[in-house]
């Protein structure tokens, strides 16, 4: 018995020295993306790359009441990385529109990570079919998810369109909505203002990625700061992504969005004519009419004759006498002959 169990012993030894150790994701001591995902948040791109910030939080422009917390950052076509581990819950990659419309504000392309916590991570205005990520998917910090674009509602200023760019937040995870009240965050790589980006800053991402080496020194994990979005926006139209209705797809499925045509309504103070939007129906199934109306025929309507004008008639002529009646007005007056005067003897 010994030399049984010392044979068992040997044997268990050699197959795990050969055999590669099984990864669990969310099991600790192995090397899979866990989830839920670790606290923290590094810069969405690439490690020791420099990128500014072109619209910070609570702006008047767009990033106010839904999007007070988000930042945009001048991404123009890169690779777009996860500043957070978590579980892919939606994507969308079939938009090739964007502009600075209102009417662009549901055509962003975008992936959602649900960090495991009660929060997400939005990354917006991706590229057209750059997304490498799939629903379901569990992904840790620094790993590629899309390319950045300039899909949606792509404003830096009224009027204009700032091209590329990535839109990011953390938002509360709700289900089936893509975009939801965004929460104040901090990133371990930015070392100055606690964290937080501010415009027109510069930084470089210390994202290298799980086993890359970190080339810049890391700052500790910042604390939660306070919510308390106050910023009013200038133009209540321009709202920077409007959440979509529950999905009635298939969970892997892409998120429904509405399609845009094309429609110039003519140059309006200098600015390009703008789209018109066109919404996808829900269903394609063709509705039955529970009754089928009977057609009336149009009354058959009986023109008035007209008034026919009446004849005035004539009196009939008088036949003439023989002694015509002398008209008073023209008769002239005959003199009486004088008396004659009778001579006296």
């Amino acid at each position: 018995m010994p030399f049984l169990a010392s044979f068992v012993a040997i044997s268990v030894s050699v197959v795990s020295a050969i055999l590669p150790a099984i990864a669990i994701p969310g099991h600790p001591g192995t090397t899979g993306p866990a989830f839920p995902a670790p606290p923290g948040y590094l810069l969405p791109w690439t490690g020791g790359e420099l990128h500014a910030v072109t619209q910070g939080e609570e702006t008047s422009l767009t990033h106010n009441g839904t999007a007070a917390y988000a930042f945009d950052f001048d991404l123009a076509y890169e690779t777009v990385t996860a500043a957070r581990g978590g579980k892919v819950t939606m994507t969308r990659q079939s938009s090739n529109m964007g502009g600075c419309s209102p009417l662009f504000s549901q055509a962003a392309n975008y992936v959602v990570i649900d960090h495991g916590d009660g929060t997400s991570g939005l990354y917006l205005h991706l590229a057209q079919d750059s997304i490498t990520v799939h629903v379901g998917d569990v992904v840790e910090q620094g790993q590629p998810l899309a390319i950045s674009g300039e899909t949606g509602l792509t404003c830096s200023d009224i009027g204009n369109n700032p091209g590329p760019h990535l839109h990011f937040q953390v938002e509360r995870t709700e289900a089936g909505r893509y975009i939801s009240q965004s929460l104040p965050v901090a990133f371990d790589d930015i070392s100055r203002n606690e964290g937080v980006p501010v415009q027109d800053q510069t930084y470089m991402s210390g994202n290298y990625g799980h086993g890359n080496p970190q080339k810049i020194k890391l700052t500790p994990r910042r604390v939660a700061r306070a919510f308390n979005p106050v910023a009013v926006p200038a133009d209540p139209a321009l709202i920077e992504a409007q959440p979509l209705p529950e999905p009635t797809a298939d969970a892997g499925s892409e998120a429904p969005w509405p399609t845009f045509t094309p429609e110039p309504l003519g140059w309006f103070m200098g600015g390009p004519p703008e789209p018109t939007r066109t919404p996808r129906p829900t269903s394609t199934a063709t509705e039955t009419p529970t009754e089928t109306p009977t057609p009336v025929p149009p009354p058959t309507s009986t023109p008035t004759p007209l008034p026919q004008p009446t004849a005035t008639p004539i009196p009939p002529t008088i036949a003439p006498s023989d002694t015509p009646t002398p008209d008073p007005a023209t008769a002239t007056a005959t003199p009486s002959p004088l008396p004659t005067a009778t001579a006296t003897p």
